[in-house]
């Protein structure tokens, strides 16, 4: 009989060789561009990803100013020169504070479109005129612009006095008498009259007033 045990199992590939172990096949030439450009094409979309987001991370910090900015007085001097750069009809002005900050202040039509200021005064070519608003309309429309940063506002536009080459302008009065330019910039100087100086000033006023309203006074007639 036949030792069963002697005899050795016949491997199920007789090809294959059972002391070496089967390795993936080397790299060769072209064989390893497809893995070099298969890891740039995972990369491209990663990379492109980054500008949008970016631009997705910016796009609310690049909304709009407010249309205010513009229609106020400014806090500071910003340049030497005056005038209106855009073309349009404008008064500038340069606010002189008794403190000796200086403030522009440009006044033209859109900025008194947003205040509501009707104009009536042409200028030769017909366009809107906006040196010919009164100085109490100024005043107004000073008053409504205060800055913070300045002392106390008055209660009311009159107390504001503004002086003009040396002149106190008077509130019935337009702009274009005291010669305000629209092609340079006009120097006013500002100042504030004292509430208690009002109050004397309206209630000596008041008795001025009562005192003309007494009507004739009486008369002794001797017979």
């Amino acid at each position: 009989m036949e030792d069963l045990s002697s005899t050795q199992p016949k491997p199920a590939n007789p090809d294959a060789s059972p002391s070496l172990p089967s390795l993936p096949p080397p790299a060769h030439g072209n064989d390893a561009e497809p893995a070099a450009a298969s890891g740039t094409t995972q990369d491209a979309p990663s990379t492109g990803a980054e500008p949008s987001a970016k631009a997705q991370g910016k796009a609310p910090a690049t909304t709009g100013t407010t249309e205010n900015e513009d229609l106020t007085i400014d806090p500071v001097e910003p340049s030497a020169g005056g005038g209106a750069s855009d073309g349009d009809i404008a008064v500038e002005i340069m606010l002189l504070l008794t403190t000796g900050a200086r403030h522009p202040f440009r006044i033209d039509e859109k900025y008194l479109t947003k205040r509501n200021v009707t104009v009536t005064g042409k200028t030769e070519d017909g366009e809107m005129d906006p040196s010919s608003i009164t100085v109490y309309t100024l005043k107004e429309l000073i008053l409504r612009d205060w800055r913070k940063e300045w002392d106390q506002p008055p209660r009311e536009p009159s107390a504001i006095r503004l002086i003009h080459f040396g002149r106190m302008l008077e509130d019935r009065m337009p702009l274009n008498h005291y010669q305000f330019s629209n092609t340079s910039r006009n120097v006013v100087h500002m100042t504030v009259k004292p509430q208690d100086i009002i109050d004397e000033e309206e209630a000596a006023k008041k008795v001025k007033d009562s005192g003309h309203s007494g009507g004739r006074s009486g008369c002794c007639v001797i017979l």
